[in-house]
């Protein structure tokens, strides 16, 4: 073989290993996710956010509930991917290796076009996903209820330490009170005890606390919105930065199947 042959074996092999253990972190990444957004598996806080519409079959709430799974079904495909790499590699399979090229080369293509749609529809998305919740918000009936859209924002306002969409407080808007609920049912300025930050699920229904309700102290002042947000991008750094490695390490995984290609191709015409 070639010394580009070669050089392309031992370093595809090499990339896989990195491969291997990058899709091993990926899944390992998945999984803590999984466990930190348990909240929002919750039937009543999913009914909730799936009040949110992204369009007319993908739901806000799923959506939440699926990244984690996704991570680690991405996570687990690498891994498969690399696998199949390192035995293209190591058995010198011009087969395995096209396959590999290809299946990498889609891969790239879905990832650079999923970052570049990203870029591009996030303020749209987020400015749907505030308006939806919004409305959302308005059905709210109170802590005694037993709706399940106001227990679910009740488990929301609690398990994420928030009250409405935005910002809660005397300085800043208040998309809270500025709902048909508020209107309806306050003629003051008012939130409910589950935005107290002595509210718990075990008594936010049978607890008050004026001082709080009335937005004067004790009250939870950041926005719902927010407060989903920072719980899914938690683990953005790690995921981001594994993202980026892999970006790399794709292209040129393809640079040297591709120099093994040719060198195995190049040996077989010499047969």
């Amino acid at each position: 073989m070639s010394l580009a042959g070669q050089c392309g074996s031992f370093f595809l092999i090499t990339i896989n290993i990195v491969f291997l253990l990058l899709g091993l972190g990926l899944m390992i990444v998945g999984v803590v996710m999984k466990l930190d957004i348990g909240i929002i598996n919750q039937t009543e806080v999913m009914s909730t956010l799936n009040e949110v519409s992204l369009n007319s079959n993908l739901k806000f709430g799923h959506v939440a509930s699926s990244l984690s799974v996704l991570i680690i079904c991405l996570g687990a495909f690498i891994f498969l991917l690399a696998f199949l790499g390192v035995c293209g590699a190591c058995c010198k399979n011009e087969c395995l290796l096209i396959i590999y090229f290809m299946l990498i080369f889609v891969i790239l293509a879905i990832q650079v076009a999923g970052i570049a749609l990203w870029f591009i529809m996030q303020d749209k998305v987020e400015n749907k996903v505030k308006d939806e919740l919004r409305l959302a918000l308005e059905l709210y009936d109170g802590v005694h209820s037993k709706n399940e859209m106001s227990v679910g924002w009740d488990l929301v306002f609690i398990g994420l330490d928030c009250c409405g969409v935005e910002p809660v407080g005397p300085n800043n808007k208040n998309e809270f009170v500025n709902t048909d609920w508020y209107k309806n049912h306050s003629p003051r300025r008012h939130v409910p005890y589950s935005c107290c930050t002595k509210a718990t699920e075990d008594n936010y229904k049978v607890s008050s606390d004026v001082s709080c309700e009335n937005l004067i102290v004790g009250y939870r002042g950041a926005g719902c919105y927010q407060a989903v947000k920072d719980l899914l991008k938690k683990n953005e750094t790690t995921a981001l930065a594994l993202g980026i490695t892999l970006l790399f390490i794709e292209f040129t995984a393809m640079i040297f199947a591709c120099m093994l290609c040719r060198s195995i191709d190049t040996r077989s015409k010499a047969v």
